[in-house]
């Protein structure tokens, strides 16, 4: 067989051809480097020695040609070649190389981070997890390739007022971003110390250092007269029934879009007048409740029997065909309506949370307590007794009519002190006037009675 010429430049590796079995092409002025030839055409670069710690025959592989070429094969050779001359083995030390790094990747701040996320996705779900992977995607564009020991509290406050400067409202004021973000970073560094890869966690003492956070309020409508406004909006809504009961719904329980959007009917007692639900901010969320009650106002009911007339055969309350997520309607719908209304930055879906709060315990008169249940945050007496999520139902079923009656009453044109004068009308005549004194004051009852 005709002896093959070595190799001594790119050009002259295209004149190996494949054969019928593989060969190997010696390299000139490159002792033990050569090309293997393989039948199906492929060439790589193979390094062969005797081991200095074994004595042995070995070969390396290099890299497949072109993706290595032939300056850069000669230059492992050399590298290897140094290798041996100080009796180390190439193939060990790049096994010893590579398990380093791989070590090494294991300590960094990625690693932790991915790692602590999928614990989380076995315990929270929906937007939850979708803004927390977003905030430990940023914290990782910055530290993710640091060792997470190597990681001080003057690196973390360096990435953090970046964050920060870069998470800036309208008014050119700090979101609360930066916080967040050094929250779920503290929390990494907390996961990571406990399993003994970092004795400190940084980003615990960085909080304090961040500009006070200024998102301000959503937009909500809190005096009655744009109430009512609003209420009569809605009911010109040229649209789907579904939305149009869902923002009547809105209105009238106060609760999350989210969770409203999510009713289900197994978790509806019309004939009790009863909602219980999960609340999506409560799973996980210290200052909400896990399981929520909602008393349901006549109104409310008339509302959920006319959406069984649609979607009664479905899981969900507020099915939708068209949706491509859960079959419900969307989270921006509701707001998509309001601003169709002409609502943009004046009133929002959670705005109705807003409203409710504000106008029954400002107008309305009702307790903290019973206001602050009704929105499904957690509450407690002065004792620290806390209350639990069938407290107060029936005094609280009672709020959520007069509610749904004012809001009816609002809509029909109904000054408050009309509506507050209606609802007494049910109780004896000194109890109606002892409340309208309460309410309106003595002297204009008395202007009322003269006229």
């Amino acid at each position: 067989m005709e002896a093959r010429k070595p190799i001594s430049s790119d050009r002259s590796i295209s004149s190996h051809k494949a054969d019928d079995k593989e060969y190997l092409v010696s390299v000139k002025n490159h002792p033990m480097l050569y090309l293997m030839v393989r039948p199906n055409g492929t060439k790589s670069w193979v390094y062969r020695y005797l081991s200095p710690t074994h004595s042995k025959n070995k070969r390396i592989s290099l890299g497949v040609y072109p993706n290595v070429s032939f300056s850069r094969a000669c230059e492992i050779w050399r590298d290897y070649e140094e290798l041996l001359s100080r009796s180390i083995d190439p193939k060990n030390h790049r096994e010893e190389f590579k398990n380093s790094l791989i070590s090494k990747n294991k300590n960094f701040f990625n690693h932790f981070a991915w790692e602590y996320f999928e614990g989380l996705e076995q315990t929270q779900k929906g937007n939850t997890l979708i803004r927390k992977k977003g905030r430990l995607e940023l914290i990782c564009s910055y530290i993710g390739n640091e060792p997470i020991s190597d990681i001080g509290s003057p690196r973390m406050l360096e990435v953090l007022l970046d964050i920060q400067a870069n998470s800036l409202n309208k008014a050119g004021k700090p979101t609360d971003k930066a916080e967040r973000c050094a929250g779920i970073a503290s929390d990494v560094f907390v996961y990571a110390g406990a399993r003994g890869f970092c004795s400190s966690n940084p980003a615990a003492l960085i909080k304090s250092q961040l500009a006070k956070s200024s998102y301000g309020h959503r937009p909500a409508i809190t005096k009655p007269k744009d109430l009512a406004k609003l209420l009569r909006a809605i009911e010109t809504l040229e649209c789907d029934l579904n939305i149009i009961n869902s923002l009547r719904l809105l209105a009238m329980l106060f609760v999350r879009n989210g969770d409203l959007r999510r009713m289900r009917w197994d978790e509806l007692n019309l004939e009790a007048g009863r909602w219980q639900l999960k609340p999506l901010k409560g799973q996980g969320k210290v200052n909400m409740v896990k399981d929520m009650v909602v008393p349901l106002p006549n109104q409310a009911v008339a509302i959920l029997r006319e959406q069984q007339k649609i979607n009664g055969h479905t899981e969900y309350v507020f099915f939708s065909e068209t949706a491509k997520k859960h079959h419900i309607i969307s989270d921006a719908t509701a707001n998509s309506q309001l601003h169709n209304l002409g609502y943009q930055n004046i009133h929002c879906a959670h705005g109705f949370r807003a409203t409710a709060k504000t106008i029954l315990q400002e107008r309305l008169k009702y307790s903290l307590v019973l206001v602050e249940m009704a929105l499904g945050h957690t509450t407690k007496d002065p004792n620290g007794t806390a209350y639990g999520r069938f407290e107060y139902i029936d005094d609280r079923a009672d709020m959520m009519q007069k509610w749904a009656d004012y809001l009816d009453a609002l809509r029909e044109g109904k000054e408050i002190a009309e509506f507050r004068a209606d609802a007494q009308t049910k109780a004896d005549p000194t109890t109606q006037l002892k409340a309208l004194i309460d309410q309106l004051g003595k002297n204009e009852v008395l202007e009322m009675l003269k006229n």
